[in-house]
């Protein structure tokens, strides 16, 4: 993984007790798949709104007066939407992680605004797109539906559906569920935005130059010759994507797989074996 891009992680420890918190918001408000937010807002004596915000913010979480109040942008994204979905859980998180939750009532800390972009390198933030990711898609559910499949493009489709999450969402909780060694890449332009590996990886350095994607990849064909792949490509060696693989040339293939967003001249690749 190269330096530029590289994030602090959450500590597994961290994760366990984030994980075992959205169960249990999950559990007290079982109201089935996909979850339903709204209710658990109600539920929680939270209130919200959806509301025209220009690009300020996706959500925000406010507390006035002794009162939590969640914000929602329709400007970013649409009521319902796997992006606002995401958004809501992840403003949820600021109010049942106790730490964020205390912070905004004695005033240590501001209402700030959240943006569902997956590469803030803050960790509070980290750690609501983590709680959102395992209150989507809660434990028990999710290792139900991803046990003995492989994974590829039929189990992004079938997990994106019945949650209602977008693909990027479901692989921030796939990736640790340890299941598949996996790296997820996102790249605007032909250059890395930002990316994610599994601890079970075991390649941590892109070839990349200045930040750009890889020449011989699936990717780049993208950005540099207009090809869109629809399945799946298993024609890549690790070097093709990574530095120092301590393996020997055209040994150790890897499967390269891209959902673009053309509007955005943007795409997520994912690499796994």
């Amino acid at each position: 993984m190269t330096e530029k891009n590289q994030k602090p992680e959450l500590k597994i420890a961290r994760k366990r007790v984030i994980a075992k918190l959205a169960e249990g918001v999950f559990e007290t408000f079982d109201y089935g798949l996909p979850v339903d937010l709204e209710r658990i807002a109600n539920g929680s004596g939270l209130t919200f709104n959806y509301g025209h915000y220009e690009d300020f913010f996706d959500g925000m979480l406010e507390h006035l007066s002794g009162e939590f109040h969640i914000y929602m942008n329709l400007d970013k994204a649409a009521q319902g939407s796997p992006r606002s979905r995401f958004t809501f859980a992840h403003e949820l998180g600021h109010y049942y992680i106790d730490e964020h939750r205390i912070a905004l009532q004695e005033g240590f800390a501001p209402s700030h605004p959240s943006y569902t972009n997956f590469k803030s390198e803050i960790i509070i933030e980290k750690e609501a797109d983590y709680f959102a990711s395992c209150l989507l898609m809660p434990e028990n559910e999710i290792q139900n539906d991803c046990d003995k499949k492989q994974f590829g493009p039929e189990l992004i489709d079938q997990i994106t559906k019945k949650y209602q999450v977008s693909a990027t969402a479901f692989l921030l909780r796939y990736i640790n569920l340890e299941k598949v060694p996996l790296m997820v890449v996102c790249s605007k332009g032909g250059k890395i935005v930002w990316n994610w590996q599994g601890k079970d990886f075991r390649f941590k350095y892109l070839k990349s130059i200045k930040g750009s994607i890889p020449v011989c990849t699936a990717t780049s064909e993208f950005y540099s010759k207009n090809v869109e792949y629809s399945t799946p490509q298993s024609d890549l060696f690790a070097e093709d994507w990574f530095n120092y693989t301590n393996c020997e040339p055209n040994t150790f293939k890897i499967t390269e797989y891209c959902i673009y967003a053309k509007k955005y001249n943007m795409v997520l690749t994912i690499i796994w074996y």
